[in-house]
Parts: structure tokens; C-alpha cells; sequence
């Protein structure tokens, strides 16, 4: 007997997008399923796409990275500032180095002195904030050049989206950091065990994450047309939401898949853009936000355990038969 690949923490996501999608079409008169309307949620999606395609190698060991949205803007506040003039491939790797960099460093704090990533990145979200205040009043306000906006366009941005969902999704879930990164996020003192380099393996997973923000500071800067200290300023909250909301466990582990971004992202533009459509704004707003996240995470970890009871009972049902 086949174990079915397909569980039901896969198919969660998938359904929670359609809920949001029907609940708002009726509430909003069909109003969210307009063309335009349409374009703009999947446009607003692309920038938590991404970095959400980051993040998620950092979730899936076990850790979070609460930085992102400081680390995109000072990645291409710096690389802007210094590299613009030498065009948008100068700026953009410029971008992506410094933010590798900075993943470096978080990397290896977390993994070589075990420090939790929730408190470092803490601490970091403050520290590269206050290098973008400082930036701010030393630079002001960074315009971008008529080149770099290019990416604000959709007929640019998705192509651009979809090369680097490719990349992510292949290492992600083909090759050896993808599965031992979530096999860490099982378990770690087995994976450490069974020979994986965990600290470095985190390490990793860090760098790719701050990398990625490279490139998403730069989306950051063509929708918005230039670089503030306030670029991307709750930007990590709205990722972690999509996250959560496309069905990635917040401990990892192998039910930590690539697709749940994509799914997640759209779902959390979705309930924003139907929120607003319906005429749903302030406390209440935050509210049904909250009570939806609440509901996905425990419904989430309820199918969890239901598919692991149904694992359980195919092996059992598998031995029997051998036997």
C-alpha cells in the first residue's frame, strides 16, 4: 500500500483562501472579484511572496526572523545610496550582499551561541532601524532613479517572482539544506545525531533569508518610489501572517512546503482587500484578523495530528499485511 503524499495540512491552506475568497465575494457584492481589484491583490502579494520565500527556510528549522522588514530597508538604503548611480544590477546585488551579511551574523549568534532567534532578531529589528533613522538624517529621503520603478511594474515583477520561486522552490524542497533544515525542525538533537551540521545548516537558512530581503527592499523601493527610514516597517508581522495563514507550522518541520507561501500571501491580501472593499476598517478589522489567525493555527495543529494518527494506522495496516 502507497502512502498518499497529500495531507490535510496541505489542503488547509487551499481552503482557507477559498473561505476568504467566497465569504468576501458575498459580503462585498463581488466587488473583490473585479479585474482591477484582482491586479492589485495579486500585485501587493508579489513583495510578501518573496519574503516570505526567505523566511520560510528560517521557520521550518525551528527559528523566526523578526528583522526582515528593518533588514530590507537598510540593505537597500545603503546599497541605494552608495551604488544608484551605478545602476539597478549594482544595486541589487549590493542589496542582496548586505543582506546576506547581516543573515551572517544573526546565523551565527543563533547557532554558535544559542541564543534564541526570537531575541536576536528582536534586538536586531531595533538596531537596523535605528541605522535607517540615522541614514534618514544624514541622506533624507533616497528617490528612485526612473529605472528602478520598472519594477513596480507588473510585467516585470512576476517574471522576476517566479525565476526566484524556482530557485527557492528547488533548494527548498530537492535538495539536501531544504530537508535537513526541516528535518532539524523535527527534531534537532536526532538530526545533529545523525550527522547534520545544524549550526551551520541555520546559518545558512539565515543568509538565504537576509539575501532575499535584498530583493525585497528593492520591490519596496520601486512601489513606493524612493527609500524612507520608515520603508517595510511592519513588513515581518504581515509575512509571519502569511505564513500562519498558508498552514506552515511555527515549530517546522516536513510540513513546511514552498507552496503554503504562495497560498498564504494571497490569502492574507485577500482578507485585507476584502476587509477594506466591505467597508470594514479599525478595531474590527484587527479583529476578525485575529480571530481568523487563531482559527487557521488551531486547525492547523489539529490536522497535524490527525494525519500523524493516519500515518500511524497505514504502517500499522502495512505491517499487518506483510506479515
Amino acid at each position: 500500500m502507497k502512502r498518499r503524499n497529500t495531507s490535510l495540512t496541505d489542503i488547509l491552506p487551499v481552503c482557507t483562501l477559498l473561505i476568504v475568497v467566497v465569504v468576501f465575494s458575498i459580503v462585498s457584492g463581488g466587488r473583490i472579484l473585479t479585474a482591477n481589484n484582482l491586479s492589485a491583490v495579486l500585485d501587493q502579494s508579489l513583495t510578501v511572496m518573496i519574503g516570505g520565500m526567505g523566511m520560510i527556510f528560517v521557520l521550518c528549522h525551528g527559528g523566526i526572523d523578526l528583522s526582515i522588514g528593518s533588514l530590507a530597508c537598510m540593505s537597500v538604503y545603503l546599497s541605494a545610496g552608495f551604488l544608484m548611480n551605478y545602476g539597478i544590477a549594482a544595486t541589487l546585488s549590493g542589496a542582496i550582499v548586505i543582506g546576506t551579511l547581516v543573515g551572517l551574523l544573526t546565523g551565527t549568534v543563533v547557532s554558535r551561541f544559542k541564543v534564541p532567534s526570537f531575541m536576536v532578531t528582536v534586538a536586531l529589528q531595533t538596531g537596523l532601524r535605528g541605522i535607517c533613522n540615522y541614514l534618514a538624517m544624514t541622506k533624507g529621503v533616497l528617490i528612485a532613479t526612473p529605472g528602478m520603478q520598472v519594477f513596480n511594474q507588473l510585467p516585470v515583477k512576476i517574471p522576476v517572482v517566479l525565476i526566484l520561486l524556482a530557485i527557492t522552490w528547488y533548494v527548498f524542497e530537492y535538495t539536501r539544506l531544504g530537508k535537513y533544515s526541516k528535518a532539524i525542525g523535527e527534531n534537532e538533537l536526532c538530526s545533529s545525531i545523525s550527522g547534520i551540521n545544524v549550526p551551520l545548516i541555520k546559518t545558512i537558512d539565515f543568509m538565504i533569508s537576509g539575501g532575499i530581503c535584498g530583493v525585497t527592499g528593492l520591490f519596496m523601493m520601486a512601489r513606493t518610489g524612493g527609500v524612507s527610514n520608515m520603508l517595510g516597517k511592519g513588513f515581518e508581522m504581515r509575512v509571519i501572517l502569511a505564513l500562519l495563514l498558508g498552514s506552515v507550522p511555527v515549530v517546522g518541520g516536513m510540513d513546511s512546503k514552498m507552496f503554503k507561501v504562495i497560498i498564504g500571501a494571497l490569502t492574507v491580501l485577500m482578507l485585507e482587500n476584502g476587509l477594506s472593499v466591505s467597508g470594514i476598517t479599525g478595531g474590527l478589522y484587527q479583529l476578525i484578523e485575529g480571530i481568523m489567525l487563531v482559527v487557521v493555527c488551531v486547525a492547523t495543529t489539529m490536522a497535524k495530528k490527525y494525519s500523524a494518527l493516519r500515518d500511524e494506522k497505514l504502517m500499522l495496516q502495512v505491517k499487518a499485511e506483510e506479515g
